[in-house]
């Protein structure tokens, strides 16, 4: 599925001002879920064979293409480094309730 998405994207999605939907994405690829779909992308960006970097934006006018810019490139790194610094934060509030609750 993996070597599918990625040969259409490069095929018809190169630049952010291309990109596709998600759910018109799953639709092509008979994906039934957003998790399943944002799973294979994943697995694409994890993948070093698939060398050209799958962007991202999320929300009701987001979707995903393949980058063409540098700018593109580090706004992708960028969007997926907040999220994660995102889960650091959550992980840290919930230790701290953690020994709260614990500790009493």
């Amino acid at each position: 599925m993996e070597e599918q998405v990625y040969s259409y994207l490069i095929s018809n999605h190169i630049g952010k001002k291309n990109l596709i939907k998600n759910v018109e994405l799953r639709k092509m690829f008979n994906i039934n879920s957003d998790k399943s779909m944002r799973k294979v992308i994943q697995n694409i960006r994890e993948n070093k064979d698939y060398y050209l970097v799958v962007g991202s934006i999320s929300g009701k006018t987001g979707g995903f293409y393949i980058c063409q810019t540098e700018e593109e490139i580090d706004e992708t790194i960028n969007n997926i480094k907040h999220r994660a610094n995102q889960m650091h934060r959550m992980c840290h509030i919930l230790k701290w309730k953690k020994d709260k609750v614990i500790k009493g």
